[in-house]
């Protein structure tokens, strides 16, 4: 839960932090992906993210042009919001990770639309809470078809095949 002095200008502040750190959390991973279907999953939210932020910094610009922008440091951010966590190792683990994150980070945009005044600031907090929804559940869906289907990232069939199935020469 954010603090309920948080301004609306600080909120956007933290928001462009946690859009950057996404950014790079999801370029690290896909850096260390062996799977191409895996990695450029990773790098499309890795270019979500960026976009995320162009459209903060965008807004920032727009409404407080007068003051100058000012980002927290990651650790802030990451301790007050996502708390201490450890990068995962296995796919699946890695996937539940990012899927975390992404409700963390929904929460709190949810929590910022809440404490902003002005229907703008509301608007603007709704709109990336769903975006960071739509990325939680692009990550459970991937994370359910790994589950169900363990050689899902592989160059292998993903299921049993019977042999009725395979057609015979003739």
């Amino acid at each position: 839960m954010i603090a309920p002095d948080l301004t609306a200008l600080e909120a956007l502040g933290i928001a462009i932090r946690s859009e950057i750190d996404a950014q790079e959390l999801y370029k690290e991973l896909a850096d260390k992906c062996n799977n191409d279907l895996l990695k450029n999953r990773l790098l499309i939210l890795h270019n979500e993210e960026k976009r995320h932020q162009t459209i903060l910094e965008n807004i920032h610009k727009q409404l407080f042009s007068e003051v100058e922008l000012k980002i927290p440091p990651t650790e802030t951010i990451k301790k007050k919001i996502f708390g201490e966590v450890k990068k995962p190792e296995k796919i699946t683990d890695l996937l539940k990770y990012a899927i975390d994150l992404e409700r963390k980070s929904k929460e709190f945009y949810l929590d910022c639309a809440e404490l902003v005044q002005d229907l703008s600031g509301k608007r603007m907090f709704r709109f990336l809470a769903d975006m960071e929804f739509n990325h939680q559940m692009m990550l459970t869906n991937e994370l359910e078809m790994i589950e169900k289907y363990p050689t899902y990232f592989e160059q292998t069939i993903p299921f049993e095949v019977e042999q009725s199935f395979v057609r015979r020469k003739e």
